[in-house]
């Protein structure tokens, strides 16, 4: 009797681990699917399908405020320390774009960057970088 009940918990502990393993695969497919996702949207911003000549002589600044957005897309979101200087590169370049062009066109560009990056943690991050050229307001190159 003993070797009876012995056997069937054996047997109930074996499917509850198969039960639990089929649980952590399908966690673990949505979680790389989701992965997949992100960075689908993440590739699908292209700096160079900006049409940044259309800046004239602010041609570099247009180009160095996408670099940083670029960098933003690929910063490090567990670090808090890359993450600022991303955001302070994109305060520098952005107040430099507006130096360069106006304030009305710097917003046009952003807006038109925000709406292509699908990463609402990328968005954030570019949007405090924003938050910070307006409170410094001037451009350092």
């Amino acid at each position: 009797m003993k070797k009876l009940v012995t056997a069937l918990a054996l047997v109930a502990a074996l499917s509850g681990c198969e039960d639990a393993t089929k649980a952590i695969d399908q966690a673990q497919e949505a979680a790389n699917s989701a992965v997949d996702s992100l960075q689908e949207k993440m590739e699908s911003f292209d700096t160079s399908k900006l049409n940044l000549e259309q800046f004239g002589d602010a041609t570099d600044s247009a180009k160095e405020f996408a670099e940083s957005v670029e960098d933003a897309m690929h910063a490090d979101f567990a670090n808090p320390e890359a993450l600022n200087k991303v955001q302070d590169k994109i305060a520098n370049t952005y107040n430099c774009l507006i130096d360069a062009t106006s304030e009305s066109t710097a917003e046009k560009l952003l807006d038109k960057v925000l709406s292509a990056i699908g990463s609402q943690e990328t968005q954030s991050v570019i949007e405090k970088g924003i938050e910070k050229a307006k409170a410094a307001q001037e451009c350092v190159m």
